[in-house]
């Protein structure tokens, strides 16, 4: 097949893709139609990119684990454990770690425009009105660079063939600079907020279970198969924990639009990988240093997309040439993620917005500087 048409199809697909995204149009049916332009062009091997996606284990196994992640999710928040979790926090916390602790316990859920969960719990008069947004983005989303359970983690994990705690391991640095770079502004915070009644620490005992179990077990199998096992442990403590037992947990838990998308995801990686695009795009980008592409176009595909699990679904099969090691993984996930972090498009950030109504300017001159400074700091660790 000719390259020009190879990569002019390429560049179609993923216009339509990143439009309808951006656009806020649903991520599958966005996948759906970047999918069709690549079938019509390579229409001879979509039934054996059908047949191999269709028939592989680990497709099933992902589509499995990222519902089970869900319902978890949703069963703590539904049933009031996330609540009562809260709520003894704010006894035992000064207002100052109150704001860092809420949005950074709720970004353990992967719920679409978490932050406005987190910004009226943490929202008290007379705080500056551009540093609270600030804070509430930043801890509500930074736990994804090192969250076993994120859904684009598991993704680029699956993609990649990297084991996810290898790369939460080398993501732990950054993690740990994204964390304590805010602290300056979290000191700037006072006194104390209003204590709730009740309470208890119960919440967190399923997501530990689940994580420390699945850890444990990928010794000595595949992590896949044990999240396989550990996800319905934690599920089944989140219920007994719960103050609500009744079957519309599996209804509100299942995302069928979100695991068709996973499936979307898989058969698109199989398409591009049918018409050689990595190899063609490989071939005009080689003379570019490796660590400074992988940067630049994820966090701008970050950027576009302002969707994270987008981004590492696209971003991978397309730069696969490039990434020499698994550093290079790890860039490609912490540069999207940066740039989904600070879309002006970013669901988070425009509730944010929305709710705390800052000045624009100076909410971004609090968030673009640690941003910036991540990106730059990530390229020098991972190309080490």
């Amino acid at each position: 097949m000719n390259k020009l048409i190879i990569l002019l199809s390429l560049l179609l697909s993923f216009s339509v893709i990143i439009f309808l995204v951006a656009k806020r149009n649903n991520f599958a049916i966005s996948l759906f139609f970047g999918i069709l332009i690549l079938a019509i062009v390579d229409y001879k091997n979509l039934p054996k990119n059908l047949y191999e996606t269709l028939t592989d284990w680990t497709v099933v196994a992902l589509i499995i684990i990222i519902f089970l992640i869900n319902l978890l999710s949703t069963i703590l928040q539904e049933g009031g454990a996330m609540e009562e979790l809260l709520k003894s926090l704010s006894k035992k916390l000064s207002y100052r770690w109150i704001v860092v602790a809420i949005p950074s316990l709720l970004g353990m859920l992967p719920v679409p425009g978490g932050a406005l969960m987190s910004a009226p719990l943490i929202n008290k008069p007379g705080e500056e009105k551009s540093e609270l947004p600030f804070i509430n983005l930043w801890y509500r989303h930074i736990w994804f660079i090192i969250l076993p359970i994120a859904t684009p983690l598991v993704i680029i994990s699956e993609l990649s063939g990297v084991n996810v705690y290898k790369l939460i391991l080398m993501q732990f640095p950054v993690f740990l600079i994204s964390f304590f770079i805010a602290i300056p502004v979290v000191k700037k915070f006072s006194g104390e907020r209003k204590k709730e009644e009740g309470g208890n620490y119960f919440a967190i005992i399923p997501i530990l279970i689940t994580v420390s179990t699945a850890i444990i077990l990928s010794f000595f199998i595949k992590t896949y198969i044990a999240f396989l096992i550990s996800l319905p442990i934690g599920v089944f403590l989140a219920v007994l924990i719960s103050k609500k037992r009744d079957i519309s947990f599996l209804r509100k838990g299942t995302s069928f639009s979100l695991l068709i998308a996973i499936f979307e995801i898989m058969l698109l990686k199989n398409m591009i990988f049918s018409i050689d695009a990595p190899e063609i795009i490989y071939s005009y980008l080689s003379n570019f240093n490796p660590v400074a592409t992988i940067t630049l176009i994820s966090f701008t595909i970050g950027v576009l997309t302002a969707n994270n699990l987008a981004a590492v679904g696209i971003l991978y099969p397309l730069l696969s040439p490039f990434i020499v090691n698994n550093k290079l993984v790890s860039l490609l996930y912490i540069s999207s993620f940066i740039g989904y972090l600070v879309s002006p498009i970013h669901p988070c950030l425009v509730l944010t917005y929305e709710y705390f109504k800052p000045k624009l300017s100076e909410l971004y001159k609090l968030l673009l500087p640690p941003a910036i400074f991540l990106i730059v700091i990530s390229a020098i660790i991972y190309s080490l």
